[in-house]
């Protein structure tokens, strides 16, 4: 059963809200889209969007979320990964692994899995600084 309704609303990072997964809505299967999506009802299986994917209070996710920032309200048992940040909110419970740069877990959200943090990082090359801890020599005078 599917039912998603387009909407042309703004979320509160400024991302276009393309879909809403409605609250009586259940869906099995793989989902692939290019603007944010908001789940309130059930979803079975795959969701990559290269926006924000936010699960509502209500919103149940049993699988995979793929998305440049994922916000977690509802329920999600499976695992989450964000090419930025990923927000577990006041009353939501996530089971599984989740990967992103970034992570917020606000006080009562209830996470059990693992985390993998700097994914982007490994890629970047990082190389440790180094510090001169030589006194600076005072510049000449100017005249």
């Amino acid at each position: 059963m599917f039912s998603a309704k387009s909407t042309g609303g703004r979320i509160k990072d400024g991302s276009e809200l393309g879909t809403i997964i409605g609250q009586d809505a259940e869906i099995e299967g793989k989902l692939i889209v290019k603007h944010a999506v908001r789940i309130d009802g059930k979803l079975s299986g795959e969701l990559n969007s290269t926006d924000t994917i936010t699960v509502g209070s209500s919103g149940k996710v049993e699988g995979t979320l793929i998305g440049e920032n994922v916000v977690v309200g509802g329920q999600v048992e499976g695992s989450l990964k964000s090419s930025g940040l990923i927000t577990l909110e006041a009353g939501s419970r996530f089971s599984g692994d989740l990967e992103a740069v970034r992570l917020v877990i606000i006080e009562g959200a209830v996470f059990n899995g693992r985390s993998n943090m700097g994914a982007k990082r490994d890629n970047m090359n990082l190389q440790p600084r180094k510090i001169n801890l030589d006194p600076v020599p005072e510049p000449a005078p100017v005249e």
